[in-house]
């Protein structure tokens, strides 16, 4: 077959980006999704190369620039996205050959590269098999039920804070974005300019954002994501102080049931000792057969080129890892 394989550098014409996500993952986007994922990024352009045959792009994959803060050093990475194949030319290779394209473009801007997958099925194996990448760990989900919460928080001392939400304008949110520094060796940026892009701007999520505040100290945040009718998902739990995920964290979570009809909160497993043990606390739990509710999970792959053999990347335990590093 005569393929061309180009790397997408202009806002033109995403409509044929928009087809091939939803022939692929029965996803429906507009053209802006792929300008704000690929262009208005503040961490800069994303790199992505498509397959065209006969004039019709059949394949995509593509890698968007990150910034973590590792071992104490603040790093550009990169995130795969998309990695998507039009069933007619499945199994010929085009995924291999557009990641092989990325990552090289990817070395030429970075020597020491770290790439982060969150892949499917079906490419799984590509990134592990054929193209050097690694798999760091397998991610649980863990879930609350309203009645476990409800149960755990019975009979608490009346606070001495307010929760309250928290909008793009706001300038406690601001101000304690701008100030947070990692709880954990590899954790991911989130300052002021990339909150507003991931979660104010974007176009297909419509995110909450509370926060929790003292004596006009906003002391940590919590967004999430009613998704379905009865769950809702947490996309990042923070707080300035390490301690006070403990003391606070049930607090954010019953104002989460209060506020909507959902049945169940739920977010991946984390790893690290002050997360863990905070939802462990407020009453979260794990589904450990391979059915029901909750019980998927999600394979966690990494490429890494340049970096020393003892970086704290190849240790998932040393992840601050919660939804909201994903694409």
């Amino acid at each position: 077959m005569e393929i061309e394989f180009k790397r997408i550098t202009t806002y033109e014409n995403m409509a044929r980006l928009t087809e091939l996500m939803y022939l692929c993952f029965n996803i429906k986007v507009d053209e802006d999704f792929f300008k704000w994922k690929y262009f208005d990024n503040p961490a800069g352009q994303a790199i992505v190369y498509e397959a065209i045959y006969d004039g019709k792009t059949v394949g995509s994959y593509g890698v968007i620039p990150e910034f973590y803060w590792i071992d104490g050093v603040v790093k550009k990475t990169y995130q795969a996205v998309e990695a998507m194949t039009h069933a007619d030319f499945q199994r010929k290779g085009l995924f291999v050959k557009l990641a092989q394209l990325v990552t090289q473009d990817a070395l030429n801007e970075n020597k020491e590269l770290f790439m982060t997958a969150f892949p499917g099925f079906q490419s799984y194996g590509g990134f592990v098999n054929k193209l050097d990448w690694k798999l760091i760990h397998t991610v649980n989900y863990i879930f609350l039920p309203r009645i476990v919460s409800a149960f755990k928080n019975y009979n608490k001392p009346k606070s001495n804070f307010d929760i309250v939400k928290l909008d793009k304008g706001n300038k406690l949110l601001f101000n304690y974005l701008e100030g947070i520094r990692p709880h954990a060796a590899v954790s991911k940026v989130i300052n002021k300019e990339i909150f507003s892009w991931k979660i104010f701007d974007n176009p297909r999520f419509k995110y909450n954002v509370i926060g929790l505040v003292r004596n006009n100290e906003l002391l940590g945040i919590c967004v999430y994501l009613v998704d379905y009718k009865n769950t809702c998902v947490v996309n990042w739990l923070n707080f300035n102080d390490k301690v006070d995920y403990n003391a606070y964290a049930s607090y954010l979570l019953q104002y989460i049931f209060k506020e909507t009809k959902i049945k169940y909160i739920y977010t991946m497993d984390s790893k690290s000792g002050f997360l863990s043990e905070a939802y462990r606390k407020a009453g979260f739990l794990t589904n450990p057969f391979n059915k029901g509710p909750f019980h998927s999970k999600i394979p966690f792959v990494i490429y890494q080129h340049g970096f020393d053999k003892g970086s704290s990347i190849e240790s998932f335990n040393g992840y601050d890892f919660q939804p909201i590093i994903l694409d």
